[in-house]
């Protein structure tokens, strides 16, 4: 039985493909990494191996980038322009309620958890293909 979009949960269309970095990694060498990589955006770890405190996007850098030289992405880490904190969902939270949090929270990008494990993320443009794929 194929599950239409009002039945999907976060873990069913998110992508477990996570690339990481941390607070303290340059934001040249990260932003160099995202764009190497077909990335848009990075989540960051924290200290703990459950700790995620931001996620740094392509927006991140490319707002940075509208208000200053882009020599300072040289000097800066991710840790001062990363978005935190990530605003993350469990695993079995269903769609329609992930789109109303990214709604309302301005992202689109949600670290997807189960328990306190970063198992994946879901995106907006994850939402919007398997959308288009029922059309």
């Amino acid at each position: 039985m194929t599950r239409t979009l009002h039945d999907l949960r976060a873990r069913d269309i998110m992508a477990t493909d996570v690339q990481w970095t941390t607070p303290g990694d340059n934001l040249l060498a990260a932003g160099r990494r995202m764009a190497e990589h077909g990335l848009r955006s990075l989540l960051v770890r924290g200290d703990d191996p459950t700790d995620l405190p931001g996620i740094v996007t392509s927006k991140d850098i490319v707002n940075l980038l509208g208000t200053h030289e882009p020599e300072l992405l040289a000097e800066l880490r991710v840790g001062d322009v990363m978005t935190r904190p990530a605003i993350c969902v469990p695993a079995q939270t269903n769609l329609r309620d992930c789109i109303n949090l990214m709604r309302m929270s301005s992202v689109r990008r949600l670290p997807v958890l189960d328990g306190t494990t970063v198992i994946g993320v879901l995106s907006s443009t994850d939402i919007f293909r398997r959308a288009l794929a029922e059309a």
